[in-house]
């Protein structure tokens, strides 16, 4: 305490008045302190305690204030952990780091701007300026069945694992059959199969020997293939049987004859026409069994035809006479129906044609259909309205006698069959125009597309002597193979590879291989 304050307390005041007293005194310095010497810079002589700040004489070891020493030792202080900077660094040397994280980014920026620049395509035009491709033609209607639509048209496609026979076959034959044979038909390359009272009977087709009979299919007229199996028709009943194994599988009661059987191009329903009950059974395939049966009135229908969908068919009265008669006198009839449909929602659709309509073909799109006039020697196009109505296009004319319609599915044609005409006409399903005409030197009886597509098999009568010529149906060039005796059916084998031509009046068959 100073001398001032102390000449202030009066002797007889107490310690608390003192206190009192030494703090009003900091808290209101006099105007001597208000210029204190420590705002100065230490003149010579003097010095700083590093403790209290405030001035003393220079070369003093303890510090007259606060009585600390005035240079502490060295040990004692601690080096700080960011060093201070030495007092002659450059700024460069103060601010390399930052400097070189500047630089990294800058180069890896200009870098990506230099690749992007040299890229492939860089000043070609943008992708919205770049004229759009004309797009790929599409057919405009559905492909048939088998087709694939190709650069805006449907080509159809061959399958593997099919056939037709070649130029110059080896005929094996003729093979003499029982009296009683009604039919005959290739099951495969080695054996074909003859329907008679007593049975399927299963002979070779190397030597024409008996191999087998099939005595539970007994009373047997026409065969038909329908996939793996063969249905062999009765008076009232159809006969499943394995062609692998000629093992009877089922037995399918109609209570009627069959006069015809088509199969879909799917093959899971059959079309069996029942002329005596004057409808036609639906049978499928996959269980063999009947599962609706369609009635045409008083109209003993016969032949049938069917498109790829199976909801489009039509049937006919019309019926090819036995050589040597005359023709049907009754007016012919054509029934369009739906076999996806029950025979109670089917449409009433009759369609008169007089002319005896001896053979019908469904286009397999469904879209039209044509059915030969054999006593009127024209081809009735018919097609199908949206109201479910049919209506008759112009009639096509045909060669005398048209008999049979076949479907080709390569080039989208038809092959019509003229018995008396002696020849085959060939037509554009989709242009409806004759393409070309084959003449024979006999009577064609029957004939058979190959499953390629690529060949016509006819059968040609003669006087006491017959024929098969084979037609090329992309040249139309005709071979004809003379068989000694008069071919009246021809059946080919699956893969078309082989054809069974029957006899039916000498009862003998010949094999083409």
């Amino acid at each position: 305490m100073d001398h001032e304050t102390r000449s202030d307390i009066e002797p007889g005041s107490s310690a608390a008045d003192a206190r009192e007293a030494h703090h009003a005194a900091e808290a209101s310095p006099s105007p001597e302190w208000a210029d204190a010497p420590s705002t100065r810079p230490p003149s010579a002589g003097e010095a700083i305690c590093p403790v209290c700040l405030e001035r003393i004489a220079a070369g003093v070891a303890l510090c007259p204030e606060c009585g600390e020493p005035t240079d502490p030792p060295k040990a004692s202080v601690r080096a700080p952990s960011i060093p201070d900077a030495p007092p002659d660094a450059s700024w460069l040397s103060l601010h390399w780091r930052p400097l070189v994280t500047i630089g990294a980014i800058l180069g890896l920026i200009s870098t990506g701007g230099a690749l992007r620049y040299l890229a492939p395509h860089r000043f070609s035009p943008s992708r919205a300026a770049t004229a759009v491709p004309p797009p790929t033609p599409v057919c405009g209607a559905p492909c048939w069945s088998g087709e694939s639509c190709q650069l805006g048209r449907c080509v159809w496609q061959r399958p593997n694992d099919v056939g037709h026979l070649v130029d110059a076959p080896s005929i094996a034959g003729p093979f003499q059959l029982p009296k009683d044979a009604f039919d005959a038909l290739p099951l495969d390359r080695d054996r074909f199969a003859v329907a008679l009272f007593s049975g399927l009977e299963v002979r070779s087709a190397r030597t024409g020997e008996p191999l087998s009979l099939v005595s539970e299919a007994p009373n047997v007229r026409r065969l038909y293939r329908v996939g793996e199996v063969v249905y062999a028709t009765s008076p009232s009943r159809v006969y499943v049987i394995d062609a692998a194994t000629t093992r009877l599988l089922k037995t399918i009661e109609l209570g009627e004859a069959v006069a015809d059987i088509v199969v879909g191009a799917s093959g899971r329903r059959a079309l069996a026409s029942l002329p005596e009950a004057h409808a036609v059974a639906i049978l499928a395939t996959e269980y063999h069994a009947e599962i609706e049966r369609i009635h045409f009135g008083d109209d003993a229908v016969g032949p049938v035809a069917v498109d790829d969908s199976g909801t489009r068919a039509i049937t006919t009265t019309g019926q090819v006479p036995q050589p040597g008669q005359r023709e049907p006198s009754s007016g012919g009839v054509a029934y369009p129906f739906d076999p996806s449909r029950l025979g109670s929602e089917q449409d009433r659709v009759r369609t008169s044609m007089v002319g005896n309509p001896a053979s019908a073909l469904m286009s397999p799109d469904g879209t039209a259909g044509f059915v030969a006039l054999r006593a009127e020697n024209t081809l009735v196009p018919l097609t199908w309205l949206p109201s479910g109505a049919v209506r008759q296009e112009a009639r096509i004319t045909t060669c005398r006698e048209p008999e049979q319609i076949e479907l080709v599915r390569r080039d989208r044609r038809a092959i019509v069959r003229c018995n008396e005409g002696r020849a085959i006409q060939v037509f554009d399903l989709s242009k409806r125009e004759l393409l070309r005409a084959v003449t024979f030197p006999g009577r064609a009886l029957d004939m058979a597309v190959a499953p390629d597509g690529a060949q016509a098999v006819v059968a040609l009568g003669g006087d006491g002597a017959g024929s098969v010529a084979l037609v090329d149906l992309k040249t139309y060039a005709a071979k004809v193979h003379p068989l000694g005796g008069e071919p009246t059916r021809i059946r080919l084998a699956p893969d078309g590879g082989s054809a069974l031509a029957l006899g039916d009046r000498a009862k003998v068959a010949w094999v083409l291989q």
